[in-house]
């Protein structure tokens, strides 16, 4: 897996949606005085529920790729990065959280002791399936910031594009709003900027993670050389 065949299934997500689109905007009277048509409307509430499905499959699989990566390189535990290294134990973190009173010492005396050994550990590249099942904004923060990116932002536009893709998503997909009702809000040149903004954020998204593999800033400064 490598992130060029990755940039190109994300670009074929996007031309998908934007196909969706091309054909709601034809179908959408010209005249904004005009009566909307009802599957005009459900057409265009089901295209929130079709750009998130390209949103949350290209994030995962980017976040994914970088983690498969970064396993493949054998690193030893004592030259992750101290973010890198709650991924790669993560399953000695659950043990401790499982574990009893009275184990709780020994737990955790393991798992220093795992971080400075010269153990490779294999990481879990799935680890954030579940919690990217609703890729709100905030997740997507706090998982760049357990791979070591300090600062990402989707920017101010981008945060509120998204995670208002996400909640009207959710409002169709679970039956908390009608596709007509969420479709009949906006025309279809709003919609296309939104498509134009969550587009553009994942592509940024994609770029900051393979320059973070690429620069390998999951290693630690003075270990980087050895991978």
């Amino acid at each position: 897996m490598s992130f060029s065949s990755v940039t190109r299934r994300v670009s074929e997500r996007f031309n998908e949606v934007q196909v969706l689109l091309n054909h709601i905007t034809s179908s959408e009277p010209a005249d904004v005085t005009e009566l909307v048509p009802l599957d005009v409307k459900i057409m265009k509430g089901l295209f929130y529920v079709h750009l998130y499905a390209a949103f949350e499959k290209s994030i995962n699989e980017i976040i994914e790729t970088a983690l498969t990566l970064i396993s493949s390189k054998s690193i030893k535990n004592n030259h992750l990065s101290p973010t890198l290294l709650s991924i790669a134990l993560s399953d000695k973190f659950k043990s401790l959280k499982d574990s009893s009173h009275s184990k709780v010492l020994i737990k955790s005396s393991e798992i220093f002791s795992e971080s400075i050994s010269k153990n490779v550990v294999p990481i879990n590249e799935a680890i954030f399936a579940n919690h990217l099942q609703n890729a709100w904004v905030t997740t997507i923060i706090e998982i760049t910031t357990i791979l070591g990116i300090d600062g990402f932002s989707f920017g101010t536009r981008g945060r509120v594009t998204i995670d208002e893709v996400v909640d009207r998503r959710n409002a169709v997909a679970h039956g908390r709003d009608s596709a007509s009702s969420v479709g009949e809000r906006y025309r279809a040149n709003i919609l296309r900027q939104k498509l134009e903004i969550v587009s553009e954020a994942t592509q940024m998204f994609l770029s900051v993670i393979e320059e973070h593999c690429d620069s390998k800033k999951y290693v630690k400064p003075n270990s980087r050389r050895y991978y």
